[in-house]
């Protein structure tokens, strides 16, 4: 068996979505939904030596993060597991005799809620050369629980988070982008807004759960790190890592963000100056997603299926933005609500599996037609 600790430099080892070198274990992490690594290797056996970092969650105690692991091109997992201990050797494939694998390994729970990170690699056998990216297309998406997939296959609406009922590989977006054959990189936060509100008293509450504590953050302060979430855990105040946008072009970034941020406006005294502000806030993110990814990529602007209530605030942000700049290349979509007689629903309301899978066929159905028109200048769909 030989060992491979090299791995930030090896060119062996395809990392996709985006990922941080920690400064403490020296592991490449991984820590967004759908995010992680390929291996192509010849022999018997490969292990992965794994680092991971725990989130306390106090309604369910200490989470830690889950992967799915694929061997060759098969579309189900071998397997799904827990990174449970800070380091944890992991066999990834195992044989009687010397073969031939591909081998995926993919972040499925989500960045907030436990970290992990590859330290090396040990192997019957050698690395072969990664096997080059066939995606048609490449797709981004922002987005907060429902991206995230939050309790997609809980088993019951009133259960809490746990990391092993949250499924980043069944949601709408990773549907969506196998519907139409791309690769995606997934920037998500359960309970982010877009913004921070006008007025600083105005915080995320869950009265169900008073022993949360608020947090003030927004995807605006987020977005342009490569992962600031995980520095933030490390205890880095700020200089946090830039992310380089040229490492991803994509064709199409959908947002959906705008359901917390109802929580909050909702909670106001003053419910139009913080949609108004709400509105600003959204059109400055447009510019900043635009100028960080260049004129290239059609932006969907969606909402849905928990909360409408700052759907006509996105159109109004659109359309102003639409005037000012005259860019063309972005569109609204209103996802259809959740049918919990025929798709029951997930944690804490959140959207479940079924949910998720007609969700992202439906946006899979628009991407099509947007991405099919030579220009991008399709037909504005507003979802109303």
């Amino acid at each position: 068996m030989q060992k491979i600790s090299d791995i930030t430099s090896n060119g062996r080892i395809l990392f996709f979505g985006r990922t941080i070198i920690d400064n403490k274990t020296g592991g490449v992490f991984f820590n967004w939904s759908g995010s992680g690594f390929e291996v192509v290797f010849e022999g018997k056996r490969l292990d992965a030596y794994f680092c991971a970092i725990e989130t306390v969650f106090p309604p369910e105690g200490t989470l830690w993060p889950w992967i799915s692991v694929f061997v060759d091109n098969n579309e189900t997992p071998a397997y799904e597991i827990a990174v449970d201990r800070h380091e944890h050797r992991v066999t990834l494939f195992s044989s009687e005799v010397s073969e031939r694998h591909k081998i995926r390994v993919v972040k499925r729970s989500e960045n907030d809620k436990g970290k992990v990170g590859i330290l090396g690699f040990e192997l019957d056998g050698n690395f072969l050369s990664p096997e080059p990216v066939k995606s048609k297309y490449r797709l981004e998406f922002i987005g907060d629980s429902i991206t995230c997939g939050f309790g997609n296959e809980a088993k019951r609406r009133d259960d809490m988070f746990k990391t092993e009922e949250e499924n980043g590989l069944l949601t709408f977006s990773a549907i969506a982008a196998r519907e139409i054959g791309a690769e995606y990189n997934s920037i998500c936060i359960s309970g982010i807004p877009l913004c921070k509100p006008s007025d600083p008293q105005l915080k995320l509450v869950f009265p169900e759960f008073p022993e949360i504590e608020s947090r003030s953050f927004a995807m605006e302060d987020y977005y342009e790190y490569t992962d600031r979430l995980h520095e933030e855990k490390r205890g880095l105040k700020n200089s946090f890592t830039k992310w380089d946008f040229s490492r991803f072009l994509p064709y199409a970034i959908i947002i959906n963000l705008g359901t917390n941020d109802s929580s909050q406006i909702k909670a106001s005294k003053n419910k139009g100056a913080e949609e108004r502000h709400f509105e600003a806030r959204y059109k400055e993110f447009l510019y900043k997603v635009r100028n960080l990814n260049g004129e290239r990529p059609i932006i969907c602007c969606s909402l849905g299926p928990m909360d409408y209530y700052l759907y006509d605030n996105i159109l109004n942000a659109v359309k102003e933005y639409k005037q000012e700049t005259g860019d063309m290349r972005i569109f609204c979509h209103k996802f259809g609500g959740i049918f919990p007689d025929v798709e029951g629903y997930g944690a804490q309301d959140h959207p479940s599996v079924l949910t998720h899978k007609r969700m992202g066929k439906e946006l899979a159905e628009k991407l099509k037609l947007w991405l099919g028109s030579e220009h991008g200048n399709g037909a504005e769909d507003t979802g109303l």
